[in-house]
């Protein structure tokens, strides 16, 4: 596939979760060319906690496809522990690669997604609505994230639409960490999630990532500084 025969290009970071596969998968199947980022592995892999990680990715997008329409930034470090036993360098690390990644990635892709009159998109979390117990420095990054969306959708007004999704518990491999944490089963952590919930259920992925995909479409054309929270119910602010 040439430069000159694609329509549309999405970043899409975290690609190797269970929520970022998701999200690559859906994006595809709306029609979008989606380059999938790693912390690892692959053509577009780069450690977002690094000071040039985000704007070598969005420079290897720009090599491979010649434009970039969409950013999902998706990343996420994450670690549980009570605040007062919780290392001062292992927090600044959560919220350096959850915040700080998505800010110098939505840095380098700005002028980008100005030129096509793209957009962004941040996940954010139940979590950095409502706080959790022994998560915060994951809660404050992903707090961050809003604040970082309503002030990008602000400044990048209007060639660059900015959203966020603050999704509540999915069905992913991230619950048996929770599980862990909580000392229970992974069964028993399901149930406990799901109960929480008016809904009685947890999300699958691919219903995060179609808020997603609504968000990054022309039906949502008048959207921006948005934080749309798909959870059951269990918000309601």
């Amino acid at each position: 596939m040439t430069a000159g025969s694609i329509c549309r290009v999405a970043l899409v970071t975290g690609s190797a979760g269970g929520l970022g596969r998701a999200l690559v998968a859906e994006l595809e199947r709306a029609g979008w060319t989606v380059a999938p980022a790693t912390h690892r592995d692959g053509p577009f892999a780069a450690d977002l906690a690094e000071p040039k990680g985000a704007a070598s990715i969005v420079d290897r997008v720009l090599n491979a496809y010649g434009r970039l329409d969409l950013l999902v930034a998706n990343h996420a470090a994450m670690a549980m522990a009570p605040v007062d036993v919780h290392p001062v360098d292992d927090w600044w690390r959560i919220v350096d690669t959850n915040l700080g990644g998505s800010f110098r990635l939505a840095r380098a892709a700005a002028p980008h997604l100005v030129r096509a009159q793209g957009a962004i998109i941040f996940i954010s979390s139940e979590w950095g609505v409502t706080g959790w117990p022994n998560a915060s420095a994951y809660a404050s990054s992903k707090a961050g994230l809003i604040g970082l969306t309503k002030a990008l959708a602000r400044e990048l007004a209007p060639d660059v639409r900015v959203n966020a999704v603050a999704p509540g518990v999915i069905d992913t491999p991230q619950l048996a960490v929770d599980a862990a944490a909580a000392g229970t089963t992974l069964d028993e952590i399901r149930e406990r999630y799901a109960a929480s919930a008016p809904l009685r259920r947890i999300a699958s992925p691919r219903e995060i990532a179609a808020s997603v995909v609504f968000l990054a479409s022309p039906e949502a054309a008048y959207y921006t500084g948005q934080v749309l929270q798909p959870n059951g119910g269990s918000t309601m602010a």
